[in-house]
């Protein structure tokens, strides 16, 4: 038995042997090994290839991007920080709304915090023939033993201090800036490198405010507290609108175009009511015309480039020195798909020109939707934001298999013709500095006058010229129990303030004072 045993060991090692050898050779042969040098010499030349032409396309979208914003420095950039002293929402009362949770900070403001317990909205009645709005006391005040009051006074009364928020906000007032903290080029500064490790401030619950705001305003106005319209005003104004102009990332610009929207409908309304004394007037002119919108859009635009370009680089080098981006890259989580796990290997181990190509992609399409500069640039927003459109669709299509833009487009964002949203919030700004003029023109003369002439010495100090037309005012005429303002609108075309053709802005008079 013992003695067999090696002799049936031995022809199954030999077997194996030769089965090995045989597989060897049937894989490997001279044609084998041509192909795998043709394949790797192919793929070589595919790399150095890909690698010097978005080289190219790199260098030319970073020139361009210099030449139109001026600089590749997010950080020098950014708004500088603002101290405390001087700072609006340094007041205690917004200080108590910021919180810190780890790496988030958020503004919490409570919501109907300047409301008293209990208060029954009135609604808000829209007129869209003439885009105004005012507060519907009837419907409130029905059911109400008013004891022989007015609707406004008793609202008003109700309303009362904003649960005492409001004469804290009103001692700030004479901070000459309003910022979100922390500022923003403080933030960069510490984050390093990456722009998106800067921590940005979340601040909710802003529209309920602002409207809650705007209730506090217009029913002030209505029952002629001169004091509390003007200091609500200007709150209204600095407090969401002008602090988000401090951050220039996108979300910043959108917030500073929603929040002051909402301002200016209160404003406007405010204004048609006997509340208003030189001083508000002259106060409301000035906190109005330290911002200019479309230049909020730009720059807002121009740091979503810069950031965009800066954290694309930083990704590239991470990548090609196995930093922190390639581990994050190649996590892996339960949910991704076959395909999401491919295209971050190939992200990571892919020819360096798809990084580079991917960068100057998502620049030159954000220039693109910037646009040139100057004052009527905006006009061909809405041209500018088709192409766009197309040229992400077109690049959609291909995401499959596109590694050269597939990032670039996925991080392109669809908000449409922002600069014809931010002109327009421009023009309402401007009409409201020149209602100022004109109402104190009323004051003093007891009537609107018939030409914006007679105001222009109170205006000198401002700029209130049409968006549309650089080098003219807004038209002007007097209607019943008040006036129309219009602009040109995005074709240039002055229609004399039709309807549905030039951007109009009506002012109408409360009954007593017409």
């Amino acid at each position: 038995m013992n003695s067999s045993t090696p002799g049936t060991k031995a022809p199954s090692r030999l077997y194996s042997v030769l089965m090995a050898r045989w597989l060897a050779r049937l894989v490997w042969n001279r044609r084998t090994g041509w192909t795998l040098v043709c394949l790797i010499s192919l793929l070589t030349l595919y790399y150095q290839w890909e690698n010097r032409r978005s080289a190219r396309e790199l260098k030319a979208a970073h020139q361009r991007m210099v030449e139109r914003i001026g600089t590749d420095d997010w950080i020098a950039f950014a708004t500088p920080g603002v101290p405390d002293e001087q700072n609006f929402f340094s007041l205690p009362v917004a200080e108590q709304w910021l919180h810190r949770d780890g790496k988030r900070i958020r503004y919490i403001i409570p919501k109907n915090v300047f409301l008293p317990p209990g208060f029954v909205k009135p609604e808000i009645i829209e007129n869209g023939s003439d885009k105004t709005s005012r507060i519907d006391f009837s419907t409130w005040a029905e059911g109400r033993d008013l004891k022989g009051e007015k609707p406004a006074i008793v609202m008003h009364r109700e309303l009362g201090d904003g649960n005492g928020l409001l004469p804290q906000l009103a001692a700030g007032l004479s901070r000459p800036f309003s910022a979100w903290k922390p500022a923003q080029r403080e933030e960069f500064a510490s984050a390093g490198a990456n722009p998106y490790a800067a921590i940005q401030p979340n601040v909710g619950n802003v529209n309920d405010t602002m409207r809650d705001l705007g209730l506090h305003l217009r029913v002030a106005a209505a029952a002629g507290d001169v004091e509390k319209t003007r200091s609500t005003a200007l709150i209204l104004l600095r407090l969401f609108p002008e602090a988000a102009t401090s951050y220039h990332w996108m979300i910043g610009s959108l917030v500073s175009i929603a929040a002051h929207g909402l301002a200016f409908e209160a404003i406007q309304d405010a204004l048609s009511q006997p509340a208003w004394d030189e001083q508000g007037l002259r106060m409301l002119q000035l906190q109005l015309g330290k911002i200019n919108d479309l230049e909020v859009m730009e720059r807002g635009m121009s740091m979503e480039i810069l950031t965009g370009f800066g954290a694309g680089i930083l990704i590239r080098e991470s990548c090609r020195k196995g930093g922190p981006a390639t581990e994050e890259l190649l996590l892996v989580n339960e949910d991704d798909t076959f395909g999401t796990r491919a295209t971050r290997l190939a992200y990571v181990y892919g020819p360096t020109g798809w990084h580079d190509a991917n960068i100057a992609f998502f620049a030159e399409t954000y220039l693109d939707m910037l646009g040139p500069k100057g004052e009527t640039a905006w006009m061909d927003g809405t041209a500018r934001g088709e192409v766009l459109k197309k040229r992400r669709d077109e690049e959609y299509r291909h995401l499959g298999w596109n590694m050269r833009r597939k990032i670039g487009a996925l991080t392109l964002p669809n908000i449409g013709n922002l600069f014809d949203a931010a002109a327009r919030v421009l023009f309402h700004r401007r009409c409201l500095i020149i209602a100022c003029a004109l109402e104190r023109h009323r004051m003093q003369h007891g009537s609107f006058p018939v030409l914006l002439d007679a105001v222009q010495d109170d205006l000198k100090p401002f700029t209130i010229n049409d968006p549309a037309r650089p080098k003219q005012m807004p038209g002007y005429r007097l209607e019943p129990g008040g006036y129309l303002l219009w602009s040109a609108g995005p074709d240039a075309e002055d229609d004399g303030g039709a309807k549905d053709k030039d951007l109009l802005w009506r002012m109408k008079l409360n009954n007593e004072l017409q």
